[in-house]
């Protein structure tokens, strides 16, 4: 047997390893029943519920619009810029989410992963929003004359 023909055996051999290393952590974990394993189960639930989008992860172009604690006020339009989150061995959440209730009649733009999409809203309505680690945009536009107040809620809400 040559070097060449023993790469995928050891590739098949590392592979069962693995797969009886994660039977034998699964069964001890979860001792046979669903209670024992509902600690770690909620765990996963949780991290795939996403991270909050607060105001502090939103970057105003200053002047006329502004974004602080859980409320967005915006003279006009303007597109405000969502941070980047996450890094190169983070392992928490993958998106971020919130919905956004605007006081007045409003467009909203998001771009995200390159990806632009548009929707009119009015009063009393609310909007989902979901951004991915490499953030992106949030625009909006007042389709009333003077400043517009949108709320900051939690996603799912």
């Amino acid at each position: 047997m040559n070097a060449g023909n023993r790469k995928p055996l050891i590739v098949v051999i590392a592979c069962g390893v693995i797969a009886v290393l994660i039977l034998v952590f699964g069964v001890s974990c979860g001792g046979g029943n669903n209670n024992a394993a509902a600690s770690w189960q909620s765990g996963f639930s949780q991290v795939a519920k996403g991270g909050t989008l607060a105001a502090s992860d939103l970057v105003g172009p200053g002047g006329q619009c502004s974004a602080a604690a859980t409320q967005l006020l915006v003279a006009g339009s303007c597109v405000f810029e969502v941070k980047k989150f996450g890094g190169l061995f983070d392992l928490g959440s993958p998106t971020k989410r919130a919905r956004l209730a605007p006081q007045q009649a409003v467009t909203v733009t998001l771009v995200v992963e390159g990806t632009r999409t548009e929707q009119d809203v009015s009063a009393g309505d609310t909007v989902s929003l979901t951004f991915g680690t490499s953030g992106g945009q949030l625009g909006i536009a007042c389709r009333v004359v003077g400043t517009c107040a949108l709320k900051l809620l939690e996603a799912g809400g």
